[in-house]
């Protein structure tokens, strides 16, 4: 699965378009495969939808975001983890031990 969180610093970013920086993270199962942090340079959040799809990105966990970009990405066939807070690195692993 890949995985994309927006990053302010090394945090998730607080809301969905404000940055243009992403931890993309590709697992298989519980472990990492590759990660990578990567300069996106979409300008708005729709941009940045786009991006993501663009990039294959199966699930976005982010802080908040507009509802017509959840919609959207929903649509697209994303899997939206909002309202997420706290280190990128962390929400990671915590994501991988709790999936069965």
């Amino acid at each position: 699965m890949k995985i994309a969180i927006p990053l302010f610093k090394e945090r998730v970013s607080p809301h969905f378009g404000s940055s243009s920086r992403l931890l993309l993270v590709e697992t298989n199962g519980r472990t990492i495969t590759q990660e990578a942090k990567w300069e996106v340079g979409a300008g708005s959040p729709v941009e940045m939808a786009r991006r993501l799809v663009d990039l294959g990105v199966e699930k976005l966990i982010c802080g908040g975001i507009q509802s017509y970009c959840k919609e959207w990405l929903m649509k697209k066939g994303l899997i939206v983890v909002d309202n997420q807070k706290g280190a990128a690195e962390e929400i990671i692993q915590n994501l991988l031990q709790s999936e069965r």
